[in-house]
């Protein structure tokens, strides 16, 4: 069916008019040109009705003689298509339907591959799953070079695989060895990245991007190729050599099995049925690989694994937009500062940078401040080099951040980061300085990470308008952000703030200000724990490996060492101060906080050497006989069970967990899952430790307490744990 119409521009004929995403235009020259704008949607995401009206264009397209060649770009900005609406995974009933969805986009692209005309995509935005699989079956891709642009395969992090051909294609276009660990990882490659291995034709600038495309098509239907418009990259030989020797291809794939299992621990059945499809599909006709494919959609979407992280995925969406500040207008923010040219006072600072905000980095030290921006240079120069962003977006982001010594032309300010020491004297008289320094509207917001906000927060003018972001570290790479309240923040500070943390493409969770905020308030009788088993287990290892067999990115010992002997003390000690007994630091913190005094390195560390070396500190030993020997802690029973362990270092956080949601600190069950998995890495196939509670069962977590509370009262269960 189709409709003429006529526009300034001449004549068009529009296929497939009242279309929902697929926009068509057939324009001079014998040109489509169709707009993928889903107008039901704020972004293109592709449904079972969206591929099927992708079908009956298609096959308008085949029975309209004038088109001689089809252009795909996106009506949304930054945004091309952003993978399957994951939505109607909700409704699905089970794996034979998420099957039938994947032969269907399998079909449908299919289709689009065979097409007798040249197909080009123009990427523009976030091109990932589902929208990537799209691409992959146009004859040609063209992407533009701005910061958005990212393509991927990201659907193992949903405990998914490609479905619509993407374990055929990819590896047709970018060869094996670079599809292997693009689709087990979920990576995303920048525009430029994605041009140098051969997954899009060209890279161009965002402003001519639609004309390249139509030249691109002018030029094929003329020539009948464009071979010559393009330089295609060499792959290495090696890769070629190993892919075209069963035994060298045979070794890869066994290569990626061991690095999954041992990175996955077998927790996630994703990446390794990845694998197998890979292997079943590689230099096979396509219908061997597709089928491969859909069988193992269903197999996965049947999967518990699959449905937390999917779980996890709604709730992430769900946390862009918190109830509580619903309708309340935000403060724009045009222009920044931090405080402290540390790294993570830099690395705030760059982020910051790098989304569009004009940043002032300022340190009172001269020589900190050149170490900040030379640190952050040396981020952008590595990011330049890996090819994830261009030469012009590198200079473009480094000219937005600028030293500063002093608080010059602080008034125009929108919002400040705090990042210096953690000494609430200093930060109070910091924050006396900035209420002088800055507009009366302008948010103040601390990074403190040990802090009350409230205590920082006093005797301030306007104390409304200081709010806590706690970034975690390094900012640039971790995906969470602690958004701390006051009694006395503004609904608008606090909106102000939040909205920043998405701006900054952060997981952010709103916390009610108290000692350790959430994370680390959860983390500290973990932790903590770690020090009362290493008095009672003969194999101290065992700790962490269980930890780790849980499904814990590492266990309490080697995070000990990661944050700090010294620093965990310090917090061990704060977290008594503030929560009392069941807070009681193990007496091995004091006795090695004793050895350290009379020699500094001998107790630098928990553990030493690495890998299968790994081993106890021999000091530590030393410090853990003593304790034993003094007779300050009586073992109840014999050495604990890898269960036992498991119990006494999880349990706790649940516990915990509990109390905050009594007293408010969060509102819901569901930030504490997604603050833990985002800022702990909890675990994630369980769903986050609320989650797993509900699983295993409230009152069986309680009764377990009770027992493990003999003789260790800081185990008892919390009246808050009773009433779930």
């Amino acid at each position: 069916m189709m409709t003429t119409v006529v526009a300034d521009i001449g004549e068009t004929t529009t296929l497939l008019p009242g279309a929902v995403m697929w926009h068509a235009e057939l324009c001079g020259g014998g040109i489509l040109k169709v707009r993928i704008d889903r107008r039901d949607k704020s972004v293109n995401a592709l449904s079972k009705s969206m591929l099927e009206e992708l079908e009956r264009l298609i096959a308008e397209i085949r029975r309209d003689t004038g088109v001689r060649g089809v252009m795909f770009l996106s009506g949304k900005p930054g945004s091309f298509i952003v993978g399957a609406d994951v939505t109607e995974m909700k409704t699905m009933t089970g794996g034979a339907e998420a099957a039938e969805l994947s032969k269907l986009g399998q079909r449908v692209f299919e289709l689009l591959e065979t097409l007798h005309v040249p197909t080009v995509a123009l990427i523009s935005g976030a091109c990932l799953g589902g929208g990537l699989e799209f691409a992959m079956s146009c004859r040609y891709r063209i992407a533009d070079d701005h910061a958005k642009t990212l393509l991927g395969l990201p659907e193992v992090k949903l405990g998914l695989i490609p479905g619509w051909g993407g374990t055929v294609r990819l590896p047709k276009l970018v060869g094996l060895i670079e599809a292997l660990p693009m689709i087990l990882s979920g990576r995303m490659l920048s525009g430029r990245q994605a041009r140098s291995k051969g997954l899009v034709h060209d890279l161009v600038p965002v402003e001519a991007l639609p004309f390249v495309g139509e030249d691109l098509l002018r030029a094929v239907i003329k020539l009948g190729t464009a071979s010559t418009l393009f330089q295609r990259p060499k792959r290495p030989s090696i890769a070629r050599l190993t892919e075209s020797i069963p035994p060298l291809r045979n070794f890869a794939f066994r290569k990626a099995e061991g690095k999954v299992r041992h990175e996955t621990k077998g927790n996630y059945p994703a990446p390794l049925a990845a694998i197998e499809v890979l292997r079943a599909g590689f230099r096979q006709p396509p219908s061997i690989g597709f089928a491969a494919e859909s069988a193992a959609i269903g197999r996965l979407a049947d999967a518990p694994v699959t449905r937390e992280c999917l779980r996890l995925f709604f709730l992430q969406e769900d946390a862009k937009k918190p109830v509580e500040l619903a309708d309340i207008p935000t403060k724009p923010i045009s222009n920044a500062a931090i405080l402290g040219a540390g790294a993570m006072g830099a690395g705030i600072a760059l982020l910051m940078a790098q989304k569009g905000i004009w940043t002032r980095l300022k340190d009172l030290n001269p020589e900190f401040l050149a170490n900040g921006i030379a640190t952050a240079r040396k981020w952008v120069t590595s990011d330049v080099q890996r090819k994830k962003m261009t030469p012009l977006q590198a200079s473009d982001t480094l000219d937005r951040l600028r030293p500063t010594t002093d608080f010059s032309g602080f008034k125009q300010i929108d919002l400040v980061i705090e990042a210096i020491v953690e000494s609430l004297p200093i930060k109070q008289q910091v924050f006396r300085e900035l209420a002088e320094a800055t507009a009366p509207t302008t948010v103040l917001a601390t990074n403190t990470s040990s802090l009350l906000v409230t205590e920082i927060a006093d005797g301030v003018p306007h104390p409304e308008r200081i709010v806590g972001l706690h970034f975690f570290n390094p900012p640039l790479q971790m995906p969470l952000v602690e958004v701390i309240r006051t009694d006395q923040t503004s609904p608008a500070a606090l909106a102000t703030a939040f909205a920043l943390t998405q701006r900054l493409g952060k997981t952010a969770v709103i916390v009610k200000d108290c000692p350790g905020f959430l994370v680390n308030r959860l983390l500290a009788p973990y932790m903590n724990e770690a020090g009362w088993l290493l008095l009672e287990v003969s194999d101290p290892l065992e700790i962490d490996r269980a930890a780790v067999a849980f499904g814990l990115p590492m266990g309490p010992l080697e995070l000990t060492d990661l944050v700090g002997l010294e620093v965990a003390q310090h917090v061990a000690a704060n977290m008594h101060a503030a929560y009392g007994e069941r807070m009681l630091p193990a007496p091995l913190w004091a006795a090695l906080k004793e050895l350290a005094t009379n020699d500094p390195k001998a107790a630098k560390s928990l553990l030493i050497g690495k890998g299968s070396k790994k081993k106890l500190n021999p000091a530590v030993r030393r410090a853990i006989d003593k304790v034993r020997q003094s007779g300050v802690y009586s073992v109840p029973g014999g050495t604990p069970t890898r269960e036992e362990l498991t119990q006494r270092m999880i349990f706790p956080i649940i516990n915990e967990a509990a109390r905050c949601l009594a007293e408010g600190i969060v509102s819901k069950p569901e930030d504490i899952d997604l603050a833990m998995v985002f800022g702990t890495g909890f675990a994630p196939f369980r769903g986050g430790p609320m989650r797993y509670a509900e699983s295993l069962g409230f009152a069986k977590i309680v009764e377990i307490l009770e027992k493990l509370a003999n003789g260790r009262p800081r185990l008892a269960p919390s009246d808050a744990l009773k009433k779930f």
